[in-house]
């Protein structure tokens, strides 16, 4: 399928391989080089953002021919997102390597975001002094908070904390109805929001449902991205459009559901979604599914938690 999907995008193999090596390997001179600056002006984060992002502009350029390298990549960008405290991070991390998430340091935010809206009793004591737990900079940011309840949604038979607490997040946040754009298409915010809820439901096969059929409106918004995109044919053809060929938030949201609700399940409602879609609007939908096959699922990574 990766020849397809080129052909699909009007892209090279030749010049998608080598974007996704240029920004790999920049990534790499940004951590390399930014850890000796470090220790003339410590404290200072910017380089790893740098190469959080170039890493993340790998992997999804990856997508587009090895599954695996493009998993390696965004894990490897999700870590250091996850680590600045960025929700984004915690959901790649989430869904393309669910074992290298901690999921104490996951729930003990999940936690802080929940105590937004519930009394403090039902706040483990184990977790300390509510008064030194405040939310980090950036879930601050609504974005970044949907970001980290997914992720925390679709792992949350893994996660030590009552579930309930999630489902206090989804129901009275009022970002449940939220209209902010989040992610390379701008998506309104409350479509993340509905998908956590549907990880919480008992109802997988409704659920699995819904999350493909979001997904695919997600796709025809890709084509519509792609498509004027490619308008401007030296940037397109040059592998230098400042678009998303690999949609994260697609592909992410899609490897999450497999998580929560099952490869197969996940499988089938996405080639159901996809039907009736034009070519370039199942290109993400399928990136989807190409991974879902290629990566174990939480399952064969971690033990469930007691």
């Amino acid at each position: 399928m990766a020849i397809a999907h080129m052909q699909t995008l009007q892209l090279e193999p030749a010049q998608v391989r080598t974007a996704a090596d240029f920004f790999e390997a920049y990534g790499s001179y940004a951590l390399s080089t930014g850890r000796d600056q470090e220790e003339s002006a410590p404290g200072s984060a910017v380089y790893l953002l740098d190469a959080a992002s170039s890493l993340r502009s790998a992997g999804q350029w990856a997508m587009l021919f090895d599954s695996r390298r493009a998993a390696r990549l965004l894990a490897r960008s999700a870590q250091i997102w996850d680590t600045l405290g960025y929700g984004f991070g915690t959901f790649v991390l989430a869904a393309v390597a669910p074992d290298q998430l901690d999921l104490f340091q996951t729930s003990e935010r999940l936690l802080r975001l929940a105590e937004m809206y519930i009394p403090p009793t039902r706040i483990p004591d184990s977790l300390g002094d509510r008064s030194q737990r405040q939310l980090s900079g950036p879930l601050l940011h609504p974005q970044q908070q949907a970001y980290l309840l997914l992720a925390g949604a679709s792992l949350w038979q893994r996660l030590p904390m009552e579930p309930d607490l999630l489902r206090v997040i989804v129901d009275q946040s009022p970002h449940r109805q939220g209209v902010a754009p989040i992610g390379a298409l701008g998506t309104p915010l409350r479509l993340y929001w509905d998908i956590a809820g549907r990880f919480l439901d008992s109802s997988d096969e409704e659920s699995a449902q819904v999350v493909a059929s979001d997904l695919a409106r997600m796709g025809m918004a890709y084509a519509e991205s792609i498509n004027s995109a490619m308008a401007n044919e030296r940037l397109w053809f040059n592998a230098a459009s400042p678009v998303d060929v690999g949609d994260t938030d697609i592909v992410g949201i899609a490897l999450a559901s497999a998580n929560r609700l099952g490869a197969s399940l996940m499988q089938e409602h996405l080639r159901s979604a996809a039907e009736g879609l034009d070519a370039t609007a199942r290109v993400p939908l399928e990136l989807a599914s190409e991974m879902i096959d290629e990566l174990p699922g939480p399952a064969a990574q971690a033990p469930v938690l007691a």
